[in-house]
């Protein structure tokens, strides 16, 4: 039998050893264990950067800045008398020659931005004038008298909001009076003060594409001059200037000063009588703008030949190609020949 002592130390002899072993094993344990790892870095991809958005551009040339005044539209002399005296055609976007009495022609000079020299010589509005114009939105228009039928019908557009007016007759503050030639008196004006006080809306879509990128074939052929004829007493040329990379306007074999043009746009229109005659009797051609014609574009030295289309006075015109495609005008002024349908016209 065992003593109380014996068992005693026994006891105490395992006890040791169960707890040796257990702090072993705890030991071994712990080793084990992998080191805690710092976690990746992880880095964002790069975000796509987004390409600046184009700056807005003035819709009646295509390029930059946005127009923010009236559009201003004025009626200027062509006659060969006039011609010594031009001023200021070179501030229009969009100038249309146009056939007026006894087979002469007149310019209508659309400036889309303030432009604050003078233009002139000023002359009287055309019936026809009105329905071109509208497709502007409601623009400023300038012009020094025209027949009583004429001003009652173009104040009749200004109540309906179609035009501003900027006349002489209801502002002649605006206008300076010129030169005295021995066919007429010289009128002045600044656009820029017509479209403050006419207060018209600021140039908008009419119906123009814009690209720098220029046609080829087969869409284009070679077009670096052309003579287009507006009656037996008006013929006129467009001349491609390579170095300039524009398009001049010859009347009688003069070029028109200042005005240059990269593009002309010709419009065979047809031409009619209106109700109206001038002070000697002539009846007042009408130009119709509306509808659809045949369509020449010169542009960078080639043409471009297809159609027109105008449903309505407050539309825009679209110039499309033999396939119906828009044909894309190059950034810059345009000359726009309203010529009337039938007559001859070439290309070289």
């Amino acid at each position: 039998m065992w003593s109380g002592v014996t068992v005693q130390h026994r006891f105490r002899r395992v006890s040791a050893v169960v707890l040796a072993v257990a702090l072993a094993v705890a030991g071994c344990g712990g080793g084990d264990e992998p080191e805690p790892q710092a976690s990746p870095t992880r880095t964002a991809a790069p975000t796509p950067s987004t390409p600046p958005a184009p700056p807005p551009v003035d819709p009646l040339t295509g390029a930059p800045p946005q127009p923010t005044t009236s559009v201003v539209a004025v009626k200027v002399d062509n006659a060969p008398l006039a011609r010594p005296f031009y001023k200021g055609l070179e501030g229009a976007a969009v100038l249309y020659l146009e056939l007026v009495e006894g087979g002469a022609t007149r310019f209508l000079a659309v400036y889309s931005q303030p432009y604050g020299g003078q233009v002139g010589p000023i002359r009287s509005l055309r019936e026809s004038d009105i329905e071109l114009l509208a497709q502007y939105g409601r623009p400023s228009v300038g012009f020094s008298g025209a027949n009583e039928g004429v001003l009652a019908a173009f104040r009749a557009a200004v109540q309906r909001g179609v035009l501003a007016n900027a006349s002489y007759d209801d502002h002649p503050a605006l206008y300076r009076i010129g030169e005295r030639r021995r066919d007429a008196k010289n009128f002045y004006a600044v656009p820029e003060q017509m479209g403050a006080v006419a207060k018209g809306t600021a140039a908008k879509e009419i119906g123009w594409t814009f690209s720098p990128t220029v046609p080829t074939a087969p869409v284009a052929t070679p077009g670096t001059r052309a003579t287009a004829t507006f009656s037996d007493r008006s013929t006129v040329q467009v001349q491609y200037d390579p170095a300039s990379k524009s398009y001049r306007l010859l009347q009688e074999g003069a070029p028109l000063p200042g005005f240059t043009a990269a593009n002309v746009v010709v419009q065979q229109v047809p031409v009619k009588g209106s109700g109206y005659r001038d002070v000697t009797g002539a009846v007042t051609p009408y130009t119709v703008t509306t509808g659809t014609g045949t369509l020449h574009v010169l542009r960078d030295g080639v043409r471009v030949q297809g159609s027109w289309h105008r449903a309505k006075p407050s539309e825009g015109t679209r110039l499309v190609d033999a396939a119906g495609k828009p044909v894309p005008l190059k950034p810059g002024p345009t000359l726009v020949l309203l010529q009337p349908a039938g007559l001859p016209f070439s290309v070289a």
